[in-house]
C-alpha cells in the first residue's frame, strides 16, 4: 500500500460514496456510542478494541474507522467479517477533513431514530487520532490531518465529557495536535495543564501497530486527551442561519 498521499489534492477533496442506507447497513445499533479513528490504517487498532469489549453488552460501542487511502480502506472493511465483528464496526475510506462531518450528521440521525430522548442524540464520545501522517516538510504542514474545521466539526456532535485521545512518536507532531485543540478550549480541554507533559501510557491499554513497533524499539510515544466542554456548538448550517436572523 503506499504510505503517503496528499489529502489537498483533488481526487481527495470529493465527498466518499456511502450507501444510501449508511450506516443502518453496517450497525446493528445505531443508538450505542460511537468510537472513531481518525487515520485508521489497516484497522487493527479497533479490531482489537472491539473484540476487547465485555460480552454483557454494557458500555458497548459502534466502532468506525476513517482511513484517507481507499485500497488500505478496504483492506481493513474486509477484515470485519474474518474476526466476526459484523454490526458493530465499520471503516469508511475517505479525508477526515472533507466527510467527517457528513458522516457525523448520518449516525446521529441514525441514533435519533432508534432513540426516545432527544436529549441524548450526541452519541460520538470517544475519537481517536495516534500516528498520523507528520508531513514533515514545512510547507507541507497544511495537509495535517488536524484542522481548525475538523475540531469544529468534533465538537459539534461530541457531548459533554467526551474524550479525544492524541498521540505520535514524532514530538512536534503531537505538539501541533495538540496546540490546534488547545485554541479550541472553548469546546475541549487539555486534562494536563502544561503542554510540556505528556500521558505516559495508553489509557485505552490497547495499542496500534505502530505503536508496538516504537515502543519494541525503546523509543517514546507522545500522547495527550482532551475532554469536551459543556459548551455548545451548532452546526455549520445553523450558524449561518442564526447569523442572518
Amino acid at each position: 500500500f503506499r504510505q503517503h498521499v496528499n489529502p489537498l489534492s483533488r481526487k481527495y477533496q470529493q465527498e466518499t460514496e456511502l450507501s444510501e442506507k449508511w450506516p443502518q447497513d453496517v450497525f446493528s445499533d445505531c443508538s450505542k456510542q460511537l468510537h472513531i479513528d481518525i487515520g485508521c490504517g489497516k484497522g487493527g487498532f479497533l479490531l482489537d478494541l472491539a473484540k476487547q469489549e465485555p460480552k454483557d453488552g454494557l458500555d458497548s460501542y459502534n466502532y468506525l474507522g476513517l482511513e484517507i487511502r481507499p485500497l488500505v480502506a478496504q483492506y481493513a472493511r474486509d477484515r470485519v467479517a474474518v474476526h466476526h465483528l459484523q454490526g458493530k464496526l465499520d471503516y469508511v475510506g475517505c479525508n477526515a477533513n472533507v466527510d467527517l462531518s457528513r458522516v457525523l450528521r448520518l449516525y446521529q440521525k441514525a441514533a435519533l431514530a432508534r432513540m426516545d430522548d432527544d436529549n441524548h442524540n450526541l452519541r460520538l464520545t470517544r475519537v481517536t487520532i495516534q500516528f498520523p501522517d507528520p508531513h514533515f516538510k514545512s510547507h507541507h504542514a497544511k495537509r495535517r490531518v488536524v484542522t481548525p474545521q475538523l475540531i469544529d466539526a468534533l465538537a459539534v456532535y461530541m457531548p459533554t465529557n467526551a474524550v479525544v485521545f492524541l498521540q505520535s512518536d514524532v514530538q512536534s507532531v503531537l505538539d501541533d495536535m495538540r496546540l490546534q485543540f488547545r485554541e479550541r478550549a472553548v469546546y475541549f480541554e487539555d486534562m494536563l495543564e502544561s503542554k510540556n507533559d505528556y500521558l505516559s501510557e495508553n489509557f485505552l491499554g490497547v495499542p496500534t501497530e505502530r505503536e508496538v513497533s516504537v515502543l519494541d524499539k525503546g523509543l517514546p510515544v507522545y500522547r495527550a486527551v482532551f475532554t469536551r466542554t459543556s459548551e455548545l456548538l451548532l452546526p455549520a448550517t445553523e450558524r449561518i442561519i442564526q447569523d442572518v436572523l
